[in-house]
């Protein structure tokens, strides 16, 4: 039986979805672009400083080498599905992040291998443990990193409430980090740039057992009985460990951390390993937002987006049940909207699909009087709506029609951008008689004037004060 037979007859967790969170510049477009060159989903491998990434497409985010809103990747991991949903990393587009975090089943963050930088991490870390969602950490760029590992670890611990485990130690050579030696698999790999690691002797790597050890001394904190094994001197079997592992990391109670390079696909299919076989299922984040057993089906809306031509779409993750396209949808309040059609997102790629099942990530069209945020089902009493954090507006900004008559057409084009991101405030000056757009800094409001596609004066538009206070 081939490896990648093995692999597949793994029991399945159904399909999963992954968030891809972090600082700003921490590499999580490129880890996106990585993943969906390595499962296939891509025949060529993008760059985001080319302009050329699956994700980032848009010429607003191209524009700025940042990410301005969520991007989406279906694909299939040795014959399992996925979506990989890479939110934004700078602080003023933390709403979409929080938007999408509540319906995943985990979540990678990324980070640089620069201690200074570590502070960073702390806002989206801070989150991830105060809701109790799995997540592992991912240190990319490691082919450039300077110093201990150990050492960042513990600039790192400081900025988690969940106790790290580390999974690998860097192989160096002269100074820079040519492979890893993986602690639960007891091997150790060098790296090969946009190729396969290669499988090296472990028997020259000394500190492995040591390190090794101190990985299980973390996982035998919550297991009384690995904790006997290692006080008897009892070396545990290796299926033992991966139960501890994946049980520890879905009950939230260790944070692994991985090491490798998304611009040269280095570590990246030791993180898809892990996620396959480790990360829960749908039925963990449904009874994390407390959705009870029942015959409807249930779905959380994690984005909305908008397009010219494509109308409005829904992002949804359903937590319970299946769909089919012309399936009707309630909502709370009591409205309702026939689905248009189901599809599956890869960067702008559409692909449209009869049905979505348990634990698929999918868009769905014309669902006209949803908004980001909401639980929709089939039943006529709707779901209910799970709180989701709202950031307040610290920044604000004047926005005019070139003609008066245009003003109309404005107030839509701005009610659809607050569809799709709802920490943006519309609100009418008293004293002014002045239209102000109110969000998380200067860059927010200027790309969501972007997106709505209306032609704005910049000088003219950013006549409000720039204090934290919006006054």
């Amino acid at each position: 039986m081939s490896k990648q037979t093995q692999e597949t007859t793994k029991i399945s967790r159904g399909p999963r979805a992954v968030a891809l969170i972090g600082p700003y510049g921490s590499g999580k477009t490129s880890l996106m672009e990585s993943i969906a060159f390595l499962t296939g989903a891509v025949p060529r491998k993008g760059s985001v400083p080319a302009g050329t990434s699956l994700g980032d497409s848009g010429p607003e985010a191209r524009a700025r080498q940042m990410s301005v809103e969520a991007n989406v990747l279906a694909t299939q991991y040795l014959g399992e599905e996925f979506t990989f949903i890479d939110c934004p990393g700078s602080i003023e587009f933390l709403a979409d992040t929080l938007n999408v975090l509540p319906a995943v089943d985990a979540a990678v963050v990324v980070c640089e291998p620069e201690a200074a930088k570590a502070q960073m991490l702390q806002p989206f870390l801070k989150r991830l443990s105060d809701a109790n969602i799995p997540h592992i950490l991912f240190v990319n760029k490691f082919d450039k990193a300077k110093g201990s590992l150990r050492g960042l670890l513990n600039t790192l611990q400081a900025m988690s409430e969940k106790p790290l485990l580390l999974r690998q130690i860097p192989i160096w050579e002269n100074g820079a980090a040519t492979g890893f030696v993986d602690l639960a698999l007891e091997r150790a790999y060098v790296y090969r740039a946009h190729a396969p690691s290669e499988v090296v002797s472990i028997a020259d790597f000394a500190r492995e057992k040591e390190a090794r050890f101190q990985m299980l001394e973390r996982l035998a904190d919550y297991d009384e009985r690995l904790m006997e094994e290692l006080l008897s001197d009892v070396e545990p079997p290796r299926e033992e460990v991966f139960q501890d592992l994946a049980r520890e990391l879905s009950e939230g109670l260790v944070v692994p951390v991985l090491i490798g390079s998304a611009e040269n696909d280095n570590g990246v299919d030791r993180l898809l390993k892990a996620l396959r076989h480790e990360v829960p299922g749908v039925a963990a984040a449904a009874q994390r937002l407390g959705l009870k057993p029942g015959a409807d089906t249930v779905v959380q809306v994690m984005k909305t987006f908008h397009s010219g031509h494509g109308g409005k779409l829904s992002l949804v993750r359903v937590l319970r049940g299946s769909l089919k396209e012309g399936a009707v949808l309630h909502g709370a309040d009591g409205h309702e909207a026939r689905i248009g059609g189901i599809l599956a997102l890869s960067g702008e790629k559409q692909a449209k699909r009869n049905a979505a099942s348990e634990g698929d990530t999918v868009a769905l069209a014309r669902l006209e009087h949803f908004r980001t945020g909401e639980m929709l089902s089939t039943g006529k009493t709707g779901a209910g709506h799970p709180a989701i954090e709202a950031p307040p507006p610290v920044y604000r900004m004047a926005i005019a029609a070139e003609d008066r008559k245009d003003e109309v057409k404005v107030t839509a084009a701005i009610a659809k951008l607050i569809e799709e991101d709802p920490s943006l405030v519309f609100e009418q000056n008293a004293e002014t008689q002045e239209m102000m757009l109110a969000g998380q800094g200067e860059i927010h409001l200027k790309v969501a004037v972007e997106l709505s596609g209306r032609n704005y004066d910049p000088e003219e538009a950013t006549r409000a004060a720039r204090g934290p206070d919006g006054k």
